[in-house]
């Protein structure tokens, strides 16, 4: 009986322990005023980014590539459109959804 308990113990705590380990993918969505709905998929390490609309995924493109990070990402609805934006918790570098393309926020000049 004590063997039992024990195996089932171990399988039961290394089961959760490692249930969220290498999920770094979310999801958000977002409904619009005409009744549709976006949803956002994005990576939380790579900053990989997709959306969907009528069942199909579309990856935001990156111009250029980027690191391996924690990301936060932020989504909301504008109406009938919605926007994205991303953010680098390390740097602070900050990006844009602009038309399927991350646009990287810059600093403005003094």
């Amino acid at each position: 009986m004590l063997k039992q308990v024990v195996l089932f113990l171990s399988i039961f705590f290394s089961v959760n322990a490692h249930s969220d380990v290498g999920s770094p993918w979310s999801i958000e969505m977002v409904a619009l005023n005409n009744g549709e709905t976006r949803h956002i998929k994005y990576n939380e390490i790579t900053g990989e980014t997709l959306w969907s609309k009528n069942l199909v995924w579309k990856k935001i493109i990156e111009p250029e590539p980027i690191s391996n990070s924690t990301y936060e990402f932020k989504v909301v609805s504008t109406g009938l459109n919605w926007r994205t934006i991303r953010i680098d918790k390390l740097t602070g570098q900050a990006w844009k959804n602009s038309r399927g393309t991350w646009a990287k926020i810059s600093l403005a000049a003094d």
